[in-house]
């Protein structure tokens, strides 16, 4: 336990290049986590977007107005529904005669092609597609309706951007892993060129491999931690910067939102990742250096 606190008391021997190092761990590991919580809350977003009148519900033409208002009281009283607004046909027709410019050619038809519609705002929002799909499915089987409509290529556009953004995080993810992992190699290198003569003379009293890797795997467990405990405050902070101008900007179109912040079983994970980079850099290294003393 001693070697574990004496290695974090070496690096105020040297505390600027420490300070550099953890600092550009830091960073390096805040792009990522910065990515995913960003991510998770154009999620978050977009779960409260409601999906308001894109569904319309086409009734046969054979259905009269007042079998039309039975079936919009009915669907009113649907759980999963929150509104209903039944268009009457002859209203329809009406007005389409009006702005169309083919009021001539819609005064010789013989009957009315239009039938009553019914648009329905559902209550579920855009993070639950298939409670939707399987409103629009239930609609399909009620009788009387002819056709039922519902716009969900840019939800699906929406997803996919989603999932083209968390697959690009999991690289960067990786990537920035690799080069957090280089950073305390060459790190621990430094330190272990530094110490040769130290090293040396441990291994002429004995000292085995173990002894000797321990004070450098403890480095690299510091690097990793305060590495990634730093990357979490900064991407809290971030998110504390800007949360003030999204409120404002939500307030504009009648919303409320507040940008989430790193949850702390994320942060844990983080950190915990950022230490195991930490140690095994530091193992690579320290093992092909005693190995190459030894050859």
């Amino acid at each position: 336990m001693r070697t574990f606190f004496s290695s974090l008391g070496r690096f105020f021997i040297a505390p600027f290049n420490f300070i550099m190092t953890v600092s550009v761990i830091a960073i390096t590991l805040s792009l990522p986590s910065g990515l995913l919580v960003s991510v998770n809350n154009i999620q978050s977003l977009s779960g409260q977007i409601d999906l308001n009148n894109n569904i319309s519900v086409f009734l046969r033409q054979s259905v009269t107005l007042k079998q039309a208002k039975i079936l919009s009281d009915s669907l009113q009283r649907d759980p999963k529904i929150i509104e209903t607004n039944l268009i009457d046909k002859n209203a329809a027709l009406e007005e389409f005669r009006q702005y169309s410019g083919f009021g001539t050619a819609i005064s010789v038809l013989a009957s009315n092609p239009l039938p009553h519609v019914i648009q329905i705002t559902p209550l579920h929002s855009i993070d639950n597609q298939i409670s939707l799909r399987l409103l629009v499915s239930e609609l399909k089987q009620r009788p009387n309706i002819q056709l039922v409509q519902m716009d969900m290529g840019w939800l699906d556009r929406l997803n996919g951007i989603l999932n083209v953004a968390q697959r690009g995080v999991t690289i960067i993810t990786i990537l920035l892993g690799l080069a957090v992992l280089l950073i305390i190699s060459n790190t621990i290198r430094l330190e272990l060129q530094n110490r040769h003569d130290e090293i040396d003379i441990m291994r002429l009293v004995g000292a085995t491999h173990a002894f000797i890797m321990r004070p450098f795997l403890y480095s690299g467990f510091w690097y990793g931690f305060l590495g990634g405990i730093f990357a979490c405050i900064l991407v809290n902070l971030s998110v504390w910067l800007i949360d003030g101008p999204t409120s404002s900007l939500a307030m504009l179109y009648n919303n409320s939102f507040n940008l989430a912040f790193m949850p702390l079983i994320h942060a844990v994970l983080w950190v915990t990742f950022s230490v195991f980079l930490g140690i095994i850099g530091a193992w690579i290294v320290v093992s092909r250096y005693l190995n190459e003393l030894e050859s």
